[in-house]
């Protein structure tokens, strides 16, 4: 399970709303104080908001501003960036060899632009076919009392 922390932000009746903060990979680097990458990286994250679907009785428990643990399998994350990145990729080499079959240079241009941006519409439609699909959904794992979420308030 890929694990991230966030901050509660909003209650909703099925669900709430976690405000996490994307982080470059630097962030946790032993070399980090001296690295200028890790300070752009500090300099550059930014929060994004997630909505995550609750149990009723868990989410009594939940109150604004509480840090909470979130979560998604490795192969839900594997498998949509395989298709994520893939689809598009094979759409554009697909469109340019039979772009480059019927119409030299030219048409391999024209249509590797058309296979890629066939790629990102079937991305797309992946997207909304598994949008309610509760393995591609983020989990609620646990509420931290302990520890402060590091999400800057905003």
């Amino acid at each position: 399970m890929i694990e991230e922390r966030g901050r509660v932000v909003a209650l909703g009746q099925d669900g709430i709303w976690v405000e996490t903060v994307q982080r470059s990979s630097c962030h946790g680097c032993a070399a980090k104080s001296g690295c200028g990458t890790g300070l752009l990286g500090d300099f550059w994250s930014n929060t994004s908001r997630i909505h995550v679907p609750v149990a009723p009785r868990q989410l009594s428990q939940l109150a604004l501003h509480d840090t909470v643990v979130i979560g998604i399998s490795e192969n839900t994350l594997a498998s949509s960036a395989l298709i994520v990145y893939l689809l598009p990729l094979v759409g554009m080499l697909a469109g340019a060899q039979l772009g480059n079959m019927l119409a030299a240079e030219p048409g391999a241009i024209i249509v590797a632009l058309a296979g890629l941006v066939g790629g990102g519409i079937g991305v797309r439609w992946f997207g909304s076919r598994n949008r309610n699909n509760p393995a591609m959904v983020p989990q609620l794992l646990r509420l931290e009392h302990s520890q402060p979420c590091s999400t800057p308030a905003g």
